[in-house]
């Protein structure tokens, strides 16, 4: 970790602050108490998990030196025994410390008593640990394992549509049943937990239903009609995320369909040749736009309802499934070692939605694609 003159105090529960597991390096389900000054770090944790928080604190080759401390050990009085804002005044007590830096999302009323015991409390306008945002070599193979845990769920969901059959009603047969959405999530569920991932908003949304970048997707799914799969999977050791998107039909596309997939698929190529260290996240994105004007695919409110490329073209991946990089209309620029998705998409009610997203890393020269997948769309 780069060496900081900041004082930085996160008060949040690791299974909920990227931020906190990426500086500190400890993870646990309830909150604690952190703190980095520039010559040492102060892990604050109930004495249940002060066992592992000293064994990672002995082992820790992080600079600086880690230090793992319990309410007992600060003091706290025993009123305060369950209260995070008592174990951050006793702390910053302990070490002589009265003014710190904290995120946006800090506790408001912990700050608040803080504040009312004479702790200074400055709110960071920036990222706290912006190498976060650059990945390391062992970060990019931990993003790669769950990356290759969301392909094989792919594989395995558009084999199982492809091994449907279509019934005179036009829903997807699949052993004598009716397909639906929940029975292809449950497919991907199980792969993603031979894994060691999991995903907790896996999107199998077919027809209208995909018009919503977001909707899970449910009931019956449908012959010749877009079925949009989106696999995002957390790794439940090291906790770093993998994305991918694919769109298929089952059956025959219409003209328009393959026109809006042939669409999609050039611009997500087109963004991806702009990927390189210094250009601007802007510059990415706006190579999508371009091609969907290009193609006559116009973005705006089609019956008050926002229709075309209605998202950013991606976003960064890491400890957290949405961080920076986006890649959007930011001019934040490109460096090697940032870890993106490309994911355009057209979305238009009459027709459906179609997005693809692949995972890669910005490399010395462009990039590179953690995990190939086939882009098949008539299945």
């Amino acid at each position: 970790m780069k060496k900081s003159t900041a004082v930085i105090l996160l008060i949040a529960s690791p299974s909920e602050s990227p931020d906190l597991v990426y500086s500190s390096g400890f993870w646990a389900p309830d909150p604690l108490v952190y703190l980095v000054t520039p010559k040492k770090r102060y892990l604050v944790v109930s004495r249940l998990e002060i066992g592992r928080a000293r064994t990672l604190a002995a082992t820790s080759k992080t600079f600086p030196p880690l230090e793992a401390l319990t309410p007992d050990d600060l003091k706290v009085p025993k009123t305060g025994r369950g209260k995070l804002d008592q174990w951050a005044l006793c702390l910053l007590r302990h070490i002589g410390l009265t003014r710190v830096s904290v995120p946006s999302d800090f506790p408001h009323g912990i700050a608040q008593r803080l504040e009312a015991r004479g702790i200074r409390i400055t709110t960071s306008r920036e990222a706290l640990f912006p190498k976060r945002q650059v990945k390391s070599p062992v970060e990019i193979a931990c993003i790669t394992e769950s990356q290759q845990a969301a392909v094989d769920a792919m594989q395995a969901a558009v084999t199982m549509i492809g091994a449907t059959t279509i019934s005179r009603s036009g829903t997807l047969t699949y052993k004598g049943k009716t397909l639906r959405s929940e029975a292809v999530q449950r497919c991907i569920h199980h792969v993603l937990l031979d894994h060691n991932t999991v995903c907790g908003d896996v999107i199998v949304a077919g027809g209208a239903q995909g018009v919503d970048p977001h909707e899970r997707g449910s009931g019956p799914l449908r012959a010749h009609e877009p079925i949009i799969i989106d696999i995002f999977p957390r790794h439940m050791h090291h906790g770093y995320w993998g994305d991918i998107t694919r769109t298929v039909i089952r059956g025959k596309a219409t003209p328009q369909q393959k026109r809006m997939y042939n669409a999609v698929k050039a611009a997500h190529r087109a963004s991806l040749t702009r990927i390189a260290p210094a250009v601007k996240c802007s510059s990415v994105h706006k190579a999508s736009v371009d091609e969907f004007e290009r193609r006559g695919f116009e973005t705006g409110l089609l019956d008050g309802t926002p229709a075309g490329f209605i998202h950013s073209t991606g976003h960064g991946v890491g400890l957290a499934i949405h961080e920076a990089p986006s890649v959007s209309l930011s001019e934040t620029r490109l460096k090697k070692g940032n870890v993106i998705t490309i994911e355009p998409g057209l979305y238009y009610p009459t027709t459906g939605g179609f997005r693809i997203e692949d995972t890669v890393v910005v490399t010395a020269t462009g990039y590179r694609q953690l995990v190939s997948c086939e882009k098949r769309f008539e299945i």
